[in-house]
């Protein structure tokens, strides 16, 4: 991947180039927030990096399953980098859903997998608390900021699983403007949540 060089599968059967994901630079720090649902956002690398846009990609668009541990691997060395597992310890894991037809065409929610492998991390339980309850475009075909924000407001809903979490973490692959994973930390502050901050694999 980046390289163009033949690859070989890992001891895990992922198709990667070692090579290519070790040049992939770790954020510092945390984006925190003001006036929304979600303290802060950690992400483990930038968008603009060509190496892992195109990991990204791959994973979400041609659905190359595989590439979810070498990017959720990304998230915990960026975890382990900056010391918050002990921060996560209590918490519970949310991905961010799909639309059933989004999730049928793919094969998989990309967000789900990453969130197994990181729970898996900080031995924090993955539960699906929220789901589409409308289509919308996708974020990533909307240039406007506010357009996003307009394009995602009243998507999510909560999932009745008969129990209140009050840590959660959203998992996502991908943010840019920061438009979903705040609606979805809207929902579920709005139920009741007491502490929602946002995880993804890059931000733009």
């Amino acid at each position: 991947m980046g390289c163009q060089k033949e690859l070989s599968y890992d001891a895990e059967n992922t198709q990667i180039c070692g090579d290519c994901f070790a040049k992939i630079r770790l954020n510092r720090g945390a984006q925190y927030q003001k006036n929304t649902a979600l303290k802060a956002v950690f992400a483990a690398g930038r968008y603009d990096d060509p190496i892992l846009r195109e990991a990204v990609k791959s994973f979400k668009y041609q659905s190359i399953e595989s590439l979810k541990k070498p990017l959720a691997k990304l998230a915990i060395d960026y975890l382990k980098k900056e010391n918050l597992a002990s921060t996560f310890s209590g918490f519970v894991i949310t991905p961010i859903p799909l639309t059933l037809r989004r999730k049928l065409n793919r094969g998989f929610n990309q967000s789900e997998l990453l969130a197994e492998e990181i729970g898996d991390f900080l031995n924090c339980p993955v539960v699906n608390l929220l789901k589409r309850k409308k289509f919308n475009f996708p974020q990533a075909e909307i240039p406007d900021w506010q357009k996003r924000k307009e394009n995602i407001t009243g998507v999510f809903e909560l999932i009745d699983v008969g129990h209140l979490y009050n840590k959660i973490i959203l998992v996502d692959d991908v943010s840019t403007s920061g438009a979903t994973l705040e609606e979805a930390a809207f929902v579920l502050k709005k139920a009741g949540v007491k502490e929602i901050y946002g995880l993804v694999i890059a931000k733009g």
